[in-house]
């Protein structure tokens, strides 16, 4: 079991790395993803992010969020399905015409679940 604290000490370690450090988060909308693009903004000084997501509408009171976290970031949000491999590859071009590299890579999308939802109990009132 990791502790809280590690993992706070942890993403404050990136303070300690050179400016400009570039990541691309894949389902950062909601969830998991959400909160880990927003401790990057948190943690990093004038890093550039891009946020892949199917909904713009979704994504743009997000990207005020995080550029009052961190003024000197910079976050772009590239609309696309990540689902399909076609849409990966154009994401992927548009992302290497504007990055040389890129340092930090999270992928937490959701997924569509043909079979319905298993394993999941009803609420209880």
């Amino acid at each position: 079991m990791v502790k809280l604290n590690n993992v706070r000490i942890s993403n404050r370690s990136l303070q300690e790395l050179p400016p400009g450090l570039v990541a691309v988060f894949v389902g950062a909308t909601s969830g998991i993803g959400l909160a880990t693009l927003k401790q990057f903004a948190r943690n990093t000084n004038g890093a550039r992010a891009y946020i892949i997501g199917r909904s713009r509408e979704k994504v743009s009171h997000i990207i005020d969020a995080l550029k009052r976290i961190n003024p000197m970031g910079t976050f772009v949000f590239i609309e696309g399905q990540f689902s399909l491999v076609k849409e990966v590859d154009r994401i992927s071009e548009q992302i290497k015409k504007l990055e040389g590299h890129i340092d930090i890579l999270c992928m937490s999308p959701g997924y569509l679940s043909l079979g319905g939802r298993k394993g999941v109990s009803p609420p209880q009132h």
